[in-house]
């Protein structure tokens, strides 16, 4: 089995509200298709989710009764922005279902509480291609909260075991630095011995109401301790998601299996 991630940043121009990557969705769709395995997909919000969240503050949760226009019009958005991405993805001849994350799950103090798994498995036994994504969903403790994808993947890969973990955005990794500046260098492997130095140089980037880069990294390592290794790829060169859904070494950046718990 695969948890893939479409980062919002490789679907969408996130400076430009409501604005798809043009041709983007059609071309994962095909590179999905190659998948051996059952896949479940999941994406971010990328400007149809972020700027409403980041607008309305929906990432500190309830605080004023002015938000809930905000709860409102990000939760259309992402309604809107998943059917768009799962119609894609059946264009080109996946068999892909929306499952609505926020009738899915519910949190407390933005940690998933429940989550309910088996329509996942099931339509996964159907031979379906289950597509969910970042959401607000109701919190116990704060009224809601932004449930991120990247959250999600960390949650499913825990109770799915898949055999891949990827996370598909619009670069071909972690860099050292930011990877537009002279002498960027790709960090090809997060591990013991390098993951604090890395989690700093991302915590001097900009991030977004999911936490950016350094959110990312933050739920895989996660992962990385339960022994679970994942990827994060350049989605936009062609032929390196397939090549990852198979199985196959491809350019990125790789987070190992190993001992974080001073860390998580």
């Amino acid at each position: 089995m695969n948890v893939l991630k479409l980062g919002g940043s490789l679907l969408t121009h996130k400076e430009e509200r409501f604005s798809l990557r043009e041709g983007i969705l059609e071309k994962l769709g095909n590179e999905i298709q190659k998948a051996k395995d059952p896949t479940v997909v999941i994406h971010g919000g990328g400007s149809y989710g972020h700027p409403l969240a980041q607008e309305y503050k929906l990432q500190f949760g309830y605080k004023d009764p002015s938000q809930i226009k905000g709860v409102v019009l990000t939760r259309n958005a992402m309604t809107d922005f998943n059917r768009v991405v799962v119609e894609a993805l059946s264009n080109v001849g996946l068999n892909a279902v929306s499952l609505q994350t926020s009738s899915l799950a519910i949190c407390n103090q933005k940690k998933i509480l429940t989550f309910n798994t088996d329509l996942i498995t099931g339509f996964l036994k159907l031979g379906l291609l289950p597509v969910l994504y970042g959401d607000v969903v109701l919190d116990h403790k704060q009224g809601f909260c932004i449930l991120s994808g990247d959250r999600i993947v960390t949650y499913l890969s825990k109770h799915l075991k898949p055999n891949r973990i990827i996370l598909a955005i619009d670069k071909d990794g972690i860099f050292d630095r930011d990877p537009v500046e002279d002498g960027a260098t790709l960090i090809k492997e997060v591990n013991q011995d390098n993951y604090r130095e890395v989690l700093t140089i991302l915590s001097k980037a900009s991030i977004d109401v999911t936490g950016g880069l350094k959110g990312k990294l933050s739920e895989l390592l996660i992962l990385a301790s339960e022994g679970m290794e994942s990827v994060i790829i350049n989605g936009l060169v062609p032929g390196r998601l397939s090549k990852a859904l198979l199985g196959n070494q491809v350019k990125g950046t790789r987070i190992k299996g190993g001992s974080y718990d001073d860390w998580i």
